[in-house]
């Protein structure tokens, strides 16, 4: 991912010195730098969005991959009474990776890119930045790992189908589209 981006950028610049390259013999003197210009800039910004939507189906597609952890430690701990617990803890922390939109390696290349000044949504309250979950989701997120981390040994297969089948809701909630 490091090299793709400075790689997209060269090919945009050299799509757009072809453009110019091309317009050479029938554009006029004066508005060739212009029209060069736009051209490059039409073409980053086509990058740009391409980059920013590929950046999205990134973290969706690690959110997901969270929902899935998640709710296959609920199974096992329905079926594993000996690690119910564990398989519990498990659940919760990947609940948290959702409601944080990652884990702590995720969030420092996050911190990276807002410091470059790259930003998504931000939420009205908080002034924080998302990509899909908002600030009140992400509380209930937060709040129903807490819950899976507290329901203990002694939780039953229903209990923790019902938590299993809340975390499906907010998790179809934050990811859907705006």
């Amino acid at each position: 991912m490091r090299t793709f981006i400075p790689t997209a950028v060269l090919c945009v610049c050299m799509l757009g010195y072809q453009a110019a390259r091309s317009q050479q013999a029938t554009a006029p003197k004066a508005d060739t730098a212009a029209q060069v210009a736009a051209s490059t800039y039409e073409h980053l910004a086509t990058a740009i969005i391409a980059i920013e939507a590929t950046e999205d189906e990134l973290v969706k597609s690690v959110l997901i991959g969270y929902h899935s952890a998640a709710q296959g430690h609920l199974k096992a701990a329905a079926r594993d009474a000996q690690g119910r617990v564990g398989h519990l803890e498990a659940a919760a922390a990947e609940v948290t990776n959702i409601g944080n939109e990652g884990d702590k390696r995720i969030q420092a290349v996050r911190q990276r890119l807002a410091k470059a000044g790259h930003t998504h949504n931000t939420d009205v309250e908080t002034k924080s930045d998302y990509l899909f979950v908002t600030n009140k989701e992400k509380k209930g997120l937060l709040d129903l790992a807490s819950k899976i981390g507290r329901a203990g040994a002694n939780a039953t297969a229903g209990e923790l189908d019902e938590l299993g089948a809340e975390l499906a809701r907010r998790f179809e909630a934050a990811i859907a589209p705006e």
